[in-house]
């Protein structure tokens, strides 16, 4: 995930701005922590950002959130990430971690464009989770940084399903969302 932080008002002031995914995904990404936290859940167990994000989202906006929705999410963007967001991911770091692909002064550019890029195909794969999100029912059950957890949960069921327990990065980015929530409850 390569998200630029987003402005830093706590609170949306357009309520479409507030409940769309990618405002939501930027802001959540500036908080204090979150986004060394999402690199390293990305980096440890492959964990796909902006659909752990999408689904957290979807949870603060009170939506169905099961395992079966959340597979079904997660196939609607898979080829997306296979064929466009993991390759310029890989050109881009290889091209920061390997020193001899720096040896012209312009590939630095080079590599922030490829990370606009990225950053432009993670947008994309935001779009089409947000309308997906945006269709699913509505919970029953009540809010709260306990549902987050278990959204988390699930998506990290998927896509690491050989992990002990909920990564305490992940309990981070809900501790932080639930903050971020609730600050903007009492505004």
């Amino acid at each position: 995930m390569t998200m630029q932080a987003g402005p830093k008002g706590k609170c949306a002031a357009e309520k479409d701005e507030a409940t769309a995914l990618w405002p939501f995904m930027l802001k959540i990404y500036a908080a204090p922590g979150v986004a060394p936290a999402c690199l390293r859940l990305q980096e440890t167990y492959g964990l796909d950002i902006p659909l752990f994000l999408a689904v957290l989202h979807g949870a603060v906006l009170g939506k169905a959130l099961d395992a079966a929705a959340i597979r079904a999410l997660d196939a609607s963007c898979a080829q997306w990430r296979q064929d466009v967001i993991h390759p310029l991911r890989r050109i881009r770091t290889a091209m920061k971690s390997d020193a001899s692909l720096a040896w012209n002064p312009r590939v630095p550019a080079l590599r922030e464009a490829i990370k606009a890029q990225e950053l432009t195909a993670e947008r994309i794969e935001a779009e089409v989770l947000d309308a997906l999100i945006r269709s699913l029912p509505p919970t029953a059950g009540p809010g709260g940084e306990k549902p987050l957890q278990e959204a988390a949960s699930l998506v990290l069921d998927l896509q690491a399903p050989d992990r002990a327990a909920l990564p305490e990065d992940a309990r981070h980015v809900c501790e932080a969302l639930a903050g971020l929530e609730k600050g903007c409850a009492s505004t």
